[in-house]
């Protein structure tokens, strides 16, 4: 039987072997509150940035330490999943008049199934490992864009990237910038810092998050640095003016909110700011520097489907509800109705 570890910082080096073991692209540890990004998350709910999303601002308390969710927690395991994809952007590539845009993340398979699956993988390994302490994997809370935790926030304090001014965050790489994705690990003594937490990974905000609310006691990562400088390329972008400030997103005017979250796109759409957007918007990332030339994502399963790139509007418009959800089947685009997208699609002919 194997000893079970007695420092932290073996135990974490152990967790993260098992996390890479299982797929994901990138790992890193912290403790289990960010208190400098629950004060300017609370303050975007006070200005009404949240837009009345009822998961964003119902409760927000409990984001201030994810014991409040789950209170074994000693450590949050932080982690990555690429979703990036060769397939040109909306602004390399514009969609024409009659096409529309769905956002990157949803071209591909619905990544809630995808890096869920990954999370019970992961937690049934820490579960049967004995240096661990052989704890349960019901004991270990996983959260994949579906609870009340700021990944993002907790991401950077693990040391996966920073939170850039699009507010999305940013990995800024492995070896070779980005150029070798998924190479091997190179020795403690040659890394930069940030390496250990990817193998190496693409760097550029095309990342799921997903977390493990963990009684293991971690050795926690430093958290990584801004590296934006002076650049301010995603604010400028946006067709909404979205961003009051840097790092500050107003989810009333994002076109994501639009498109996904408006209980009535009707109420809340611009017909003429909204381009040829049906279901998200890349915008910000696209333009992001660190996203110049991004490896492709190797999981299979959230690469861009061909139907998801630039579909036709007539084509989604002429759908019925059980075509709608057969036309995408395990896709994250079912977050929304047929009559939703209707509705959007109107706003785009509109414009």
């Amino acid at each position: 039987m194997a000893k079970e570890l007695e420092s932290a910082v073996e135990r974490a080096a152990r967790v993260k072997a098992h996390a890479r073991a299982v797929g994901f692209d990138l790992v890193g540890v912290t403790g289990t509150a960010v208190p400098e990004a629950f004060a300017r998350f609370s303050e975007a709910v006070d200005k009404g940035y949240g837009a009345g999303l009822p998961w964003l601002v119902d409760e927000p308390e409990l984001r201030r330490d994810v014991r409040n969710v789950w209170p074994a927690a000693r450590s949050v395991v932080v982690l990555g999943v690429s979703y990036a994809s060769e397939v040109p952007g909306y602004l390399e590539a514009p969609p024409s008049a009659d096409e529309g845009w769905i956002a990157r993340y949803a071209q591909g398979r619905d990544y809630h199934e995808v890096v869920r699956r990954m999370l019970v993988q992961l937690v049934r390994k820490l579960g049967d490992d004995a240096a661990l302490g052989a704890i349960p994997s019901v004991e270990h809370r996983i959260f994949v864009d579906t609870g009340p935790v700021l990944e993002k926030a907790f991401a950077q304090a693990a040391g996966l990237g920073w939170i850039g001014k699009n507010t999305l965050l940013i990995h800024p790489g492995g070896p070779g910038g980005g150029g070798e994705p998924y190479g091997p690990v190179p020795p403690a003594s040659l890394r930069k810092p940030g390496e250990e937490h990817g193998r190496g990974a693409a760097r550029g905000s095309w990342y799921f998050l997903a977390v493990v609310l963990t009684p293991l006691d971690l050795a926690a990562d430093t958290p990584e640095t801004d590296h934006c400088g002076t650049c301010r390329r995603c604010l400028d972008v946006c067709p909404t003016q979205a961003f009051p400030a840097p790092y500050v997103l107003d989810a009333r005017r994002c076109i994501a909110t639009w498109t996904i979250e408006a209980p009535d796109p009707d109420a809340m759409v611009v017909p003429e700011q909204l381009g040829q957007h049906v279901f998200g918007c890349d915008l910000c990332q696209e333009v992001c520097p660190w996203n110049r030339r991004p490896s492709r994502s190797r999981h299979v399963a959230l690469r861009p489907r061909p139907d998801n790139v630039r579909p036709a509007l007539d084509d989604l418009a002429s759908l019925d509800d059980d075509a709608f959800r057969a036309r995408f089947h395990r896709s994250a685009v079912l977050r929304v109705t047929r009559e939703h997208m209707g509705k959007v699609i109107k706003a785009i002919r509109r414009a």
